[in-house]
């Protein structure tokens, strides 16, 4: 028994270290990179988590820095101590600043601003994630650079940085010296991506098939690119306190939602009331008279594409209505 444990010890320690079944492909003789990853208050767990994890399973030194050395909470409440301060943090060879609501306050934070940009003049390599890249931008480093971001934040980095093409259609836009991601998960890809480029392909691969995570370099899947992100902010508004998402799922051409409609309300009165709001938000047009228990409508998204949605109401169990909506591309 005592062998055993010991075997299954060595496994899950190779395992630890990303080489559990590359050990005999990786040359550990080479210089390690160093990898810094800013950390402040508020930080978003995954975005500096997940480049930590893929990093350090690549065989870099991956570390964080803080402007102080004091204990900090993250997004989620998560207690860490940063590895470094500015002042005795090494050299980087990458990079590293992950998003968070707060990255935006440390925008404003001039001691911040003036590490990043002193850093990233003798860095080869950044990487942003989600919000991060905010951070890049009020730095000066994504001017005349192809960039993006958090979905719901692509319009906003366009206005900070009116140089940049900001790319809305990618997970992540490898700029030369910068490679900027999407929201959260995305920073796991990018830096699948930025191992692959400065450390080859086998060693990403590798990496990801360690961490078990499905990496797809030709992905084509972008959460900006989605069809629901065209639904009016105010259709909610028709709906009934109470209304239960069932369902939210398809692809870059078709949407399908289901929404579980609480107590005996009539199917025409709510879609009476969803049909008022769509109106009232005046980003959908109606595409012919409503029915009594459906109503077509068309819209023209901001790339100039065309798209018709169908919402109908029908009965549902127990005294409740569900609720379809389904957009597709024309």
């Amino acid at each position: 028994m005592k062998n055993e444990i010991l075997a299954l010890m060595v496994t899950l320690s190779m395992c630890s270290t990303g080489w559990a079944q590359t050990a005999n492909f990786v040359d550990r003789t080479q210089k390690k990179l160093n990898v810094a990853i800013f950390v402040f208050p508020g930080v978003q767990v995954i975005d500096f988590a997940g480049p930590l994890e893929v990093f350090a399973q690549a065989g870099t030194h991956a570390y964080t820095v803080g402007e102080k050395p004091d204990p900090l909470k993250t997004a989620a409440g998560l207690a860490i101590t940063p590895d470094f301060t500015f002042d005795h943090a090494p050299q980087p060879d990458v990079l590293v600043l992950p998003g968070g609501d707060s990255a935006l306050k440390e925008m404003l934070n001039p001691v911040v601003m003036k590490w990043i940009v002193e850093t990233a003049k003798q860095t080869p390599q950044i990487l942003t994630v989600c919000s991060g890249a905010f951070l890049a931008a009020k730095g000066g480093l994504l001017d005349g650079q192809s960039a993006t971001t958090f979905y719901g934040m692509l319009d906003d980095l366009q206005q900070l940085a009116p140089s940049a093409k900001v790319v809305w259609d990618k997970k992540y836009v490898d700029s030369g010296k910068i490679v900027t991601t999407a929201g959260l998960s995305s920073g796991i890809e990018g830096s699948l991506y930025v191992v692959s480029k400065l450390l080859g392909m086998g060693r990403a691969q590798s990496v990801a098939l360690n961490m078990e995570y499905n990496w797809n370099p030709d992905s084509t899947y972008a959460r900006a690119m989605l069809p629901d992100m065209n639904i009016p902010d105010e259709l909610p508004q028709g709906l009934p306190k109470g209304s239960d998402l069932l369902s939210s799922s398809g692809d870059r051409n078709h949407w399908i939602i289901t929404v579980r409609v609480p107590g005996d309300e009539r199917a025409g009165v709510v879609l009476k009331n969803v049909n008022a709001s769509l109106t009232k938000s005046g980003k959908w047009s109606e595409a012919a008279s409503p029915g009594e228990n459906s109503s077509k409508w068309g819209f023209t998204d901001r790339f100039g594409a065309k798209w018709q949605s169908v919402i109908s109401v029908a009965p549902g169990q127990e005294h409740n209505s569900v609720l379809t909506l389904k957009i597709d591309r024309v």
